[in-house]
């Protein structure tokens, strides 16, 4: 008899381990649709800001909702949405390394300089007002 349970507690996990079409379609169905990776010009803000994570992500928050971890570098929405702010401008900003305050003496290609202010002005907003204001 002992030995009949024995057998029985493998072929019960077994079935309860086997799926059904419904089952399969069930899950499928469920599951959420894969993501596509940005191609064609959305790949040039998908590479500024991955670029800005490795490079600015230490002092600044490089995305919307973040803090700077530094409490005197804007983040980079308060930089999108500064007044008079343009590609050209931003662009201009991070290629002269002479421009940055002392603790961020920090030089990029054009190439670079190019991704960044790509993403960084994807982080424009109509109506923006900045924390405190």
């Amino acid at each position: 008899m002992i030995k009949n349970a024995f057998l029985a507690i493998p072929a019960l996990l077994l079935a309860s381990c086997t799926s059904t079409d419904t089952q399969v379609e069930s899950a499928n169905a469920a599951s959420p649709a894969p993501v596509t990776a940005p191609s064609g010009a959305d790949m040039e803000p998908l590479a500024g800001f991955e670029m800005s994570e490795a490079l600015c992500a230490g002092c600044h928050a490089v995305a919307p909702g973040q803090i700077s971890p530094n409490p005197s570098a804007p983040s980079f929405m308060m930089v999108a949405n500064m007044p008079g702010l343009t590609n050209t401008t931003l662009k201009a900003f991070l290629l002269d390394s002479h421009s940055f305050p002392q603790e961020m003496n920090v030089e990029v290609s054009d190439e670079d300089a190019q991704l960044l202010t790509d993403y960084i002005i994807t982080l424009r907003e109509e109506g923006y007002a900045a924390p405190g204001q």
